[in-house]
C-alpha cells in the first residue's frame, strides 16, 4: 500500500510529460514529483521573432506549464511543457506570441491554479530609432555582483541584458543557479537577458545540462543552441561559443561565416550598420591570468575583418579592457581617439568586472593594442543607439558611480589624415560623408 499512493501520483502527473519521459523523470529528478507549485526564477527570453517571448520558470513539483498576458488590446493565454534535469526543480516554458511592438504587457505564469504575481514587459521593435542595453560577464553572486544586479534593476531605460559568459558560477552546486535566477529575477522577468557560455557552465558532472535546461535560445525543450544572433535596432548581434569547436570547417564556424556574410550585405548593413560578437574568452586580453586566446584569434579573426565586425565583447579575464582597431596585433588607427567609424578593424572589449575577484596582474609594457585597461573594478557597461545619428555609444561604468571609460561607434567613415579634406573643395570628405549618413536615416523614415 505504501507504494500504491506515489505510483498513482506518477500516472496521474504523466500526461504533464510531452516533452521529456517518464521514465527520464524517475531517473533524474524524482523529487519533483511533490512539492510546491508556486513559480520562482521568472525570466524572458527573445526568439528570433520580435513578435513573441518566451517565458521560463520554476517550481518545486511538474505540473502544466500556463501564461495568461493581456494588454491594451487584447488577452490570451498558452501552455508549453514541464521538464527537469538531475535537480530538485521543475522547468517551465511558454511562448507568448501574436504580441504588438512596443506595446506593454503584463503577464502571470502558473499551473492554472497557483499563479506567480504579475509582471510586464514591453517587446521592443527592432527598427527602433532609439535603444539602451547592458552588457555584462563574469557575474556571480558577490556582494559586487549584487551591486551590479542593483544597477540594472535600477536602470529604467535598458530594454535588454547581454552576458558574456560565465553566468551564475554554481560550479556543480544546482542550488547557485536557483539563488542566480531568484536573485535577477526582478529584472529578468521584465526584460531578457540573453547568454552565451563560458567555461563555468561547464560544470563538474553536469556539463552544460543546467545551461540548457535554465535558458532558450532555440525553443526546443532540454535543448540549447550555442551560437545564435538576435537583431536588435541598430544592431546584429552574434552570440557565439568559445567553449565548442569554432576551428574552419566545423559546424559552428560555418554557421558563423553564413550569418556573418548575410548581416554584411548592403542591404542588411542599411538596415543594421553595426555588428557585435559576443563570447566569453577574448582574442586580445593584456592580463596575466588568461590572457589572449590566441587559438580563437587565429581561427576566426580574418572571418570578423572579413566582414566588417565592429564590436567583439568578451569576458573570462576579470578586469576592463579595450583596444583600438585592431588585426593581427596591429593597431590599424587610432585617428579618431574615442571615436571610431567604418573602415576601421573591430575593437575588442573585455568586461570581467560583473562581480567575480579581480585579476589585478597585467601584462607590462601595455601592448600597443590596448587603448585602455584597468584592472581592481567592477561594473557594467552600457550601450546605445541612436538611427538618427547612426552611432552607437559605449559606457563602461563602475559600481562607485564613476565612469571608467566610454567610446563611440559611428556608420560614416573617419578620415584620420587630416580634421577635414578638401577633396571636395566645398566640404570636407569626413562631413559629406556624415551629411550621406544623416540623409539616409531621413529616407528610410519616409
Amino acid at each position: 500500500m505504501r507504494l500504491l499512493f506515489p505510483l498513482l501520483t506518477i500516472l496521474l502527473l504523466a500526461p504533464l510529460s510531452q516533452a521529456q519521459g517518464l521514465a527520464e523523470v524517475l531517473q533524474e529528478c524524482p523529487s519533483t514529483i511533490t512539492g510546491s507549485s508556486q513559480p520562482e526564477q521568472v525570466h524572458l527570453q527573445i526568439t528570433d521573432n520580435p513578435n513573441e517571448m518566451v517565458v521560463v520558470w520554476a517550481t518545486e513539483q511538474r505540473g502544466d506549464a500556463v501564461v495568461e498576458w493581456s494588454s491594451e488590446s487584447a488577452s490570451n493565454s498558452a501552455t508549453g511543457d514541464s521538464y527537469c534535469y538531475n535537480h530538485d526543480k521543475a522547468f517551465h516554458m511558454v511562448v507568448m506570441n501574436g504580441l504588438t511592438l512596443g506595446e506593454e504587457i503584463t503577464y502571470r505564469v502558473g499551473n492554472g491554479n497557483v499563479w506567480s504575481q504579475e509582471f510586464t514587459f514591453t517587446p521592443f521593435n527592432p527598427d527602433a530609432e532609439h535603444f539602451e542595453w547592458i552588457s555584462i560577464a563574469d557575474h556571480g553572486l558577490s556582494s559586487e555582483a549584487l551591486d551590479v544586479t542593483a544597477a540594472i534593476i535600477a536602470d529604467s531605460e535598458a530594454q535588454l541584458v547581454t552576458i558574456s559568459g560565465d553566468i551564475s558560477y554554481a560550479d556543480g552546486n544546482q542550488n547557485v543557479w536557483d539563488d542566480w535566477f531568484s536573485t535577477q529575477q526582478e529584472s529578468m522577468a521584465s526584460i531578457p537577458w540573453v547568454t552565451t557560455v563560458g567555461n563555468h557552465e561547464n560544470e563538474p558532472a553536469v556539463g552544460f545540462e543546467a545551461y540548457e535546461h535554465r535558458f532558450d535560445s532555440d525553443g526546443v525543450i532540454e535543448s540549447e543552441t550555442f551560437w545564435f544572433s538576435r537583431n536588435i535596432p541598430g544592431v546584429h548581434l552574434v552570440f557565439m561559443s568559445t567553449e565548442h569547436d569554432y576551428t574552419p570547417g566545423s559546424v559552428q564556424y560555418t554557421w558563423l561565416q553564413n550569418d556573418l556574410q548575410a548581416a554584411n550585405t548592403p542591404d542588411a548593413r542599411n538596415d543594421k550598420p553595426f555588428i557585435i560578437v559576443i563570447g566569453h574568452k577574448p582574442m586580445y586580453s593584456s592580463n596575466d591570468y588568461h590572457g589572449s586566446e590566441v587559438e580563437l584569434r587565429d581561427a576566426l579573426e580574418a572571418l570578423y575583418v572579413e566582414n566588417g565586425v565592429n564590436l567583439v565583447i568578451a569576458g573570462h579575464d576579470h578586469f576592463y579592457e579595450r583596444t583600438w582597431p585592431v588585426n593581427g596585433e596591429k593597431v590599424s588607427d587610432k585617428g579618431g581617439g574615442d571615436i571610431f567609424g567604418k573602415g576601421h578593424e573591430p575593437i575588442h572589449l573585455v568586461i570581467g568586472i560583473g562581480g567575480r575577484s579581480a585579476y589585478e596582474e597585467l601584462e607590462e609594457p601595455q601592448p600597443e593594442w590596448s587603448a585602455y585597461r584597468e584592472n581592481s573594478s567592477y561594473g557594467w557597461t552600457r550601450l546605445v543607439y541612436d538611427d538618427n545619428t547612426r552611432q552607437l555609444e559605449f559606457t563602461h561604468h563602475r559600481i562607485d558611480g564613476t565612469i571608467g571609460d566610454s567610446f563611440t561607434l559611428q556608420e560614416s567613415f573617419i578620415n584620420t589624415k587630416s580634421e577635414d579634406s578638401s577633396v571636395l573643395g566645398i566640404i570636407g570628405i569626413d562631413s559629406m560623408f556624415a551629411i550621406i549618413a544623416l540623409l539616409g536615416a531621413a529616407l528610410r523614415k519616409q
